[in-house]
């Protein structure tokens, strides 16, 4: 099977707070293409919460469901896709990612995370022993280390944008007028070896 990359198969990824449910369907209106919440569609498909299907089903099974929906969408162009915190862990949804669309990295410091996730309780991953609530540092030490695991694969994004620095219309303009120009580029390259 010859895979077929689709520049304009935008996928979002950051850590969670990074703003990428927030970003996603501001850039998808920017760019006139359309947006999906990965996490979204696995609870609608569910008929249950993530923090429902990592307890009853485990972290294993709905990686698979990611998958399966990942899957699904990397035949289609003109899609902006909010991934999931973790998705980028699992090998096979990573190489598919990166086989078939554009990955878009949405920086944020660990500070800035944790200000923003200080009071969110539906972030399995960002709890304590049998689900205790962390203090502010112990979620900031917390959101560091998952970030360290996972920067090798960030750093694979084609595109990154700092998003805990300015004002999210600036950021939706500057991730537009990047991916804009990427794909250009992508077009022309494609174009010059036909």
């Amino acid at each position: 099977m010859t895979v077929k990359k689709h520049p304009s198969l935008i996928f979002l990824t950051g850590f969670s707070g990074s703003g990428k449910s927030t970003i996603g369907p501001l850039l998808a209106n920017s760019l006139g293409y359309e947006f999906i919440d990965i996490d979204h569609l696995i609870e609608k498909n569910a008929g249950k919460s993530i923090t429902r299907i990592f307890a009853e089903d485990g972290e294993k099974y709905f990686r698979n469901v990611e998958f399966d929906i990942l899957t699904g969408l990397v035949e289609q162009n003109n899609l902006v896709v909010s991934l999931g915190g973790g998705v980028l862990e699992n090998d096979r949804s990573f190489e598919l990612i990166k086989q078939y669309g554009t990955l878009v990295y949405l920086k944020s410091s660990s500070r800035i995370l944790a200000k923003r996730l200080c009071n969110k309780t539906d972030r399995p991953l960002l709890k304590g022993e049998n689900g205790r609530k962390l203090s502010r540092e112990e979620l900031e030490q917390k959101i560091e280390s998952i970030i360290a695991k996972r920067q090798p694969r960030y750093e694979n994004a084609e595109i990154t944008v700092q998003s805990d620095i300015k004002r999210i219309g600036s950021t939706v303009e500057e991730l537009t007028r990047k991916i804009e120009r990427f794909i250009r580029k992508v077009s022309a390259a494609a174009g010059n070896n036909e």
